[in-house]
């Protein structure tokens, strides 16, 4: 609308599509009760799941929609994770979607390893050539400045696309809904399989490494 804000107008179909997505991520199990979020960049601004909100059943008008000031347009406030999604966001142009999921495999398996810049074994193909090496944060409260920061600091820059939060889940980034949607089903077998192998099954040598990230 002329001199109205963009955004306020959002096509029905972004919204649709997003909370198709969240109900993907609810599907493939990676995301329970109220848990887990997701934001996109569109026109001049992002759609955030809110709080308090089931991914599984998410409805279009209940979807959050900010400007590119971060500024609240509609629905209710979005998620607690709001700042580490947006600060990723505005930064990595290259990246229009941003995921938080809490994967019961993926947090197990974030339970029994030490926090570093390399953590979850090279155990298939599919996650090797889509997140490894995989860093991990050591536990930090949900929803607080110091995880937003920490999160920035590794995945604000670079190339990364994926990081493992202690105890509490998997951060994803990608150009689309598929891709962050792959990555994080990807880390969820690779953590799966690395718990029922015990941490000690085969992984990939470093010249296998390679080869598959030259596919």
């Amino acid at each position: 609308m002329p001199g109205g804000d963009p955004l306020t107008h959002i096509h029905e179909k972004e919204k649709k599509e997003f909370c198709q997505a969240c109900r993907l991520l609810y599907q493939a199990g990676l995301v329970t009760g109220v848990g887990g979020n997701l934001c996109i960049r569109v026109n001049e601004g992002f759609l955030l799941t809110p709080t308090g909100f089931s991914l599984r059943d998410l409805k279009p008008d209940n979807v959050s929609v900010l400007d590119e000031e971060e500024s609240l347009l509609a629905g209710p406030l979005p998620t607690k994770d709001a700042a580490i999604h947006l600060n990723i966001l505005q930064k990595r142009k290259d990246i229009r979607v941003s995921c938080h999921v809490h994967g019961a495999h993926i947090i197990a398996a974030s339970s029994l390893m030490e926090p570093g810049d390399n953590t979850l074994p090279p155990i298939t193909p599919g996650f090797v050539y889509f997140a490894y090496p995989l860093p991990m944060l050591p536990f930090l409260l949900p929803g607080s400045d110091e995880l937003a920061a920490e999160v920035m600091k590794i995945l604000g820059s670079g190339t990364g696309k994926a990081l493992l939060l202690q105890n509490h889940g998997l951060i994803t980034l990608g150009r689309d809904y598929a891709e962050v949607l792959n990555i994080a089903e990807e880390v969820e077998e690779a953590a799966h399989i690395y718990l029922l192998t015990q941490g000690k099954g085969r992984y990939l040598t470093q010249e296998e490494i390679n080869k598959v990230k030259e596919l």
